[in-house]
Order: structure tokens, then C-alpha cells, then sequence
């Protein structure tokens, strides 16, 4: 190679770093942008639609990070849980206080599978079902979503329902049984007055189980609401009296008086009278049959006005507001304190071997109780037990 080729290598060499320079001094290079940030899986806690919506629906809605603090926590999960104030990124466990919780949200935030369990927290005392689902927007569990439903009327309606069939089947399984051991007797062939003896029996208990699906299917009615009560302005004496008409031979039998005292007889009470009929002789029935002999019932009625208000007068005894307060007292056994709580409900007995001595179905009291709520009155009891019981409504004046 020449001189003259060195030469003109060279220079071609500069030529090409030169034109490089002059390149990049007129295009410069963009800077390299730096990674986008990871997005944040609990920031849509944040927006303010999720808080107005959080807020606004009667399901809890709590959420925790992986680590199962609190990030968020709804005004219906703070009432349902029965807690006060959240210190922010309290852990689950100190704000629960239920381990079989924690230990479903530490599963599924492990696994990535939702799961459920039914809560009784005791501040609250009410039953609640907690529903937890994983949170992975990216693939990768970052948290949970627990929401809370009150459950509660629904566990206690459960509960009532598995209370009618037992008591149902218990209070037929008797007159069952003593029918078919009385038909047995029957098929026997035993003496004519044996046999007449069998049948009567016989009909008793099929009066008892007629009269038990008869009681059934009214409660049934009235607490469906289809049954309609018929209010017009009824005075309150006729009523009275027909119901001690229908109750004196059985008092007569074991010598106990039965006796009204009806104030305010000019004032109309707005009541279906059939019904208040009904509520009345089942009151009775109960008082002439828990009485001692040679024992009295007395049946009261007292008008009840409202207090008047500050600078007036209640001139009119029967204005509107008034109230009847109707009584029913005897001079019985009484009702033990223990169970004064729960006598007007469906089947419930004082007897607590649920003999059947005293006859009976145990509904009376739950459809009297039905009866007056529809009339916008309320039903109570007061007793001392050996010193007699007292059974009240009220009733309003038309």
C-alpha cells in the first residue's frame, strides 16, 4: 500500500467520525423513559364513587391487604360488628375478634379461593354471614373483599320454622297414638259399654287435632294478613257480655263468679266485634280454667285518655287518641316469672312436661295477640305465681 492510500484512508475515516458528530449534534437521542410505576391494587378505594357506594348500600364491606389490616371499612359493617372507632390499618383479628374469620381470610388470601362463615359477634348479637373474595386485578393476590349480610331475620324465621314442625308433630303424635290404641280396643270386640266408652273417647281426640289444624290454619291466615277485620264503632258492653254468656256453664261447674266492670259506656270502640268476641272468650277460657274452685274473674273496661299537653285541657272523654284499656283478672295459679316472657308464643306451655291435662293447643294466646296488634292495640300479661294473673289490651275509641 502507497503513501497515498494511507493518506486517503485516513481522511475517509475522519470524514465518517465527522459526519457522526455533526449527526448527533443536530438529532440528540431521547432519553430512555423510566418504568412505569406498579399500579396500586387498593387505590379504587380511594375514588369517590367506591366510598358513596360503599356507604350507601345496607351490606358491610370491609377490605384488607395482604398482610389482613384494614384499608377500608363501611358504616353498615361498623353497626353490624357492633364496633366504635377504626384506628386506621388495624389488623382483622383485634377488630373481629373471631379467629375462624381471620383464619378464612388468611385461606383465601393463600389459595386465591373465596370462602364464607356465618358470624355471632356478641356486642352485636346479631347472625351474620361474611363472604371473602381474593383481590388479584394482576394475577398476584394483593388483598380482600369481605362483605357482610345480616342474616338475622332470616336465621330466626329458620328457627320458627323448625320450631312449628317439631311442636306440630308433637302436639298430633299424642291424640294419634291414643286413637289407634283406642281403635285397637274397638276391633277387639269388647263389651258394649266398653266399646261406647272407646268411642267417646275416640271423638275427644278428634275434636282435640280438629280443633289444633282449625287453630292452625287461622294463625296461619292472620299472620299472612288475609284475613280482613271488619272495624266499625262498636260499644264495648255487648261485646263483654256475650263472651261471659258463652263462658258461664263451664264456670258454674267448678263454682267460679264471673263479673264486668264497663266504664264509659257512652264512648264506641272502633273494633271488629267477632274478633274482639274471640279474644275475650279465649281470655276467659284460660282464667275459668287456671282458677281455683269457688275462685272469680272480673273483667274491666276503662277509657284511657292521653296526657294533655302543657297550657290545655282533654275536655272530650272520647276524643281522638283515646284508648280502651280492657282487663281480664282471676284469682288463679298464677304464671311463674320464668315464663310470663313467652306465653304468647306459638304452642308454648307453662307445663313444662307439655302434658295435656290441661287441654288446650297453646295458640289461643298467639292469635288473641294477633288479633289485637291488628286492631293497632297491644296485648300483656302480669301474674304472681299462686296469687292470680292479669291479661290486657287495648282497643281504640272510635
Amino acid at each position: 500500500m502507497t503513501v497515498l492510500d494511507l493518506v486517503l484512508s485516513l481522511a475517509l475515516l475522519i470524514s465518517l467520525g465527522f459526519c457522526a458528530w455533526l449527526r448527533a449534534r443536530r438529532h440528540p437521542s431521547s432519553p430512555v423513559p423510566p418504568p412505569p410505576p406498579a399500579p396500586d391494587p387498593l387505590a379504587a378505594l380511594r375514588q369517590p364513587a367506591f366510598l358513596a357506594v360503599a356507604d350507601g348500600i345496607d351490606t358491610g364491606v370491609i377490605v384488607v391487604d395482604s398482610t389482613r389490616h384494614i384499608q377500608f371499612l363501611n358504616e353498615p359493617a361498623e353497626a353490624m360488628l357492633g364496633i366504635g372507632q377504626l384506628l386506621r390499618s388495624q389488623s382483622l383479628i383485634a377488630m373481629i375478634r373471631d379467629h375462624q374469620a381471620d383464619a378464612i381470610v388468611a385461606q383465601a388470601l393463600r389459595d386465591g379461593e373465596p370462602r364464607e362463615i356465618v358470624l355471632k359477634p356478641i356486642p352485636s348479637g346479631r347472625t351474620l354471614l361474611l363472604r371473602c373474595t381474593p383481590l388479584n386485578p394482576n394475577g398476584q393476590i394483593s388483598g380482600a373483599m369481605l362483605l357482610i349480610h345480616d342474616v338475622t331475620q332470616i336465621s330466626m324465621l329458620e328457627r320458627a320454622r323448625r320450631d312449628l314442625v317439631a311442636n306440630v308433630s308433637h302436639e298430633l303424635r299424642t291424640p294419634l297414638a291414643s286413637l289407634k290404641l283406642l281403635v285397637e280396643t274397638v276391633q277387639s270386640a269388647p263389651p258394649p259399654e266398653v266399646a261406647q266408652r272407646m268411642l267417646d273417647l275416640m271423638a275427644q281426640e278428634i275434636d282435640a287435632v280438629t280443633q289444633l289444624v282449625d287453630e292452625l290454619h287461622e294463625l296461619a291466615q292472620i299472620e299472612s294478613g288475609r284475613v280482613a277485620l271488619k272495624l266499625t264503632p262498636t260499644p264495648l258492653l255487648p261485646v263483654v257480655e256475650r263472651a261471659i254468656a258463652r263462658i258461664r256453664p263451664q264456670a258454674d261447674r267448678t263454682q267460679i263468679t264471673i263479673s264486668a266492670e264497663i266504664h264509659d259506656e257512652q264512648c264506641l270502640a272502633l273494633i271488629d266485634a267477632d274478633r274482639i268476641g274471640q279474644v275475650l272468650l279465649n281470655l276467659l277460657h284460660n282464667a275459668v280454667k287456671f282458677n281455683r274452685t269457688g275462685g272469680a274473674v272480673v273483667v274491666r273496661a276503662t277509657l284511657v285518655a292521653p296526657v294533655a299537653p302543657a297550657g290545655t285541657t282533654a275536655d272530650d272523654p272520647c276524643g281522638e287518641g283515646d284508648w280502651f284499656h280492657v282487663s281480664v283478672s282471676d284469682t288463679g295459679m298464677g304464671i311463674p316469672s320464668q315464663d310470663l316472657p313467652r306465653i304468647f308464643e306459638r304452642f308454648y306451655k307453662v307445663d313444662r312436661a307439655r302434658t295435656r291435662h290441661a287441654g288446650g293447643t297453646g295458640l289461643g294466646l298467639a292469635i288473641a295477640k294477633h288479633l289485637i296488634e291488628g286492631h293497632g292495640g297491644r296485648l300483656w300479661a302480669e301474674s304472681t305465681e299462686g296469687h292470680g294473673s292479669t291479661f290486657s289490651f287495648t282497643l281504640p275509641v272510635a
